[in-house]
């Protein structure tokens, strides 16, 4: 118990080069205390990854994520990785298989692996919540795929030309990431879409 308790009371801080070479095996991963995410801009949506899959052993990835007004995630599935979904504020329209649903803030959202699922922001407002995908995994896509964010300055936000999406899919398709239908641009009539999107009540426990 000597040994557990001291290495709790010393975790290994993430950034450093010791927290770096956390092993992606869970029966190895220490303690890590995080003080800096990492922040990325990915298909206009502003993605913090507060726990890395390094970070956790490879058991999870954790990330704060903002969609703005208009936001699309595009309609996807992952096949490596379970996603799970807190909505701190705002709202998005949530696809997941064949129901559609609006998630407010407050609620929450599980999408299995290899279920295709979307979200949409069809407000005024944007939506900010706490994204969790297990395994982990998905942060090293998003370290990737995304447009890293320093010294608070923020890029003009636009959709992918023709090439950048291509070696997007094909990104995509190293990290077992599919997607049917890409993001679109900012959602024309947003009101209107949602009057017409029924609200089914989530699975509680």
């Amino acid at each position: 118990m000597v040994g557990l308790k001291s290495k709790i009371q010393n975790p290994i801080r993430a950034g450093t080069e010791q927290g770096q070479d956390v092993a992606l095996d869970a029966t190895k991963a220490s303690p890590v205390y995080r003080q800096s995410p990492t922040e990325y801009l990915f298909l206009g949506v502003r993605m913090r990854i507060l726990l890395s899959s390094k970070d956790t052993g490879g058991q999870f990835s954790l990330i704060e994520s903002v969609m703005p007004p208009g936001g699309d995630g595009g309609l996807h599935l992952h096949a490596n990785e379970d996603e799970s979904m807190h909505l701190l504020e705002g709202e998005l329209e949530v696809t997941i298989g064949d129901r559609t649903l609006s998630l407010a803030a407050g609620e929450s959202y599980f999408a299995p692996r290899n279920v295709p699922h979307r979200i949409r922001n069809l407000n005024s407002t944007p939506a900010r919540s706490i994204l969790v995908t297990t395994p982990g995994g998905f942060d090293e896509f998003i370290s990737q795929a995304g447009f890293r964010l320093t010294d608070g300055i923020t890029p003009r936000i636009e959709l992918p030309a023709p090439e950048q999406m291509a070696k997007l899919l094909k990104l995509g398709d190293k990290f077992g990431i599919k997607v049917m239908a890409p993001a679109a641009g900012r959602v024309a009539a947003a009101a209107e879409s949602r009057c017409s999107t029924p609200r089914l009540e989530l699975r509680r426990r």
